[in-house]
């Protein structure tokens, strides 16, 4: 409990709602091909995934044992550019030399906070239905969404 009484965890899910409210239209009316979806590498599965590291991350090589593949699927059929990210250093990398004019990402609380902060274009965010830095997963129903640009309803 924080000293106003508000569980902290709950205070980075108010920020990280505002921040997608605030940005969902701008988000909304940029075309998919500008922008970008940042995967966490800690989504692979981890004895059966086939990616290979590249110059901006992982590469899915769709061998279906996480829901990256379907994920990248997805939003390759709508026209976006996927990452799948070993870190944080690698977000901004992308950002800096490929110049998105929005970004989505999914990610734990902690990373979604310090992203909404950090990254100077419209973004948009899904939290980890399971965190833990391995084994995570995510509601893809909820990343779809965002990508179709549907604010996120509970």
């Amino acid at each position: 409990m924080s000293a106003i009484g508000a569980n902290p965890e709950n205070i980075d899910k108010i920020y990280v709602d505002v921040k997608n409210s605030i940005h969902n239209e701008e988000f909304r009316n940029i075309p998919a091909k500008d922008k970008i979806i940042f995967l966490p590498q800690c989504m692979r599965h981890p004895s059966k995934c086939k990616a290979k590291l590249g110059k901006y991350g992982y590469e899915c090589q769709h061998c279906g044992s996480c829901k990256i593949t379907k994920i990248v699927k997805e939003g390759e059929k709508r026209g976006y550019r996927i990452f799948i990210a070993p870190g944080g250093s690698m977000v901004f990398k992308v950002i800096k030399e490929l110049q998105p004019k929005a970004a989505l990402g999914v990610a734990c609380l902690k990373e979604l906070v310090m992203a909404h902060e950090e990254i100077p274009i419209p973004t948009q965010s899904v939290e980890l239905s399971r965190d833990g830095c391995i084994n995570t997963d995510v509601d893809i129903r909820k990343v779809l969404d965002k990508m179709d640009g549907h604010a996120e309803e509970e």
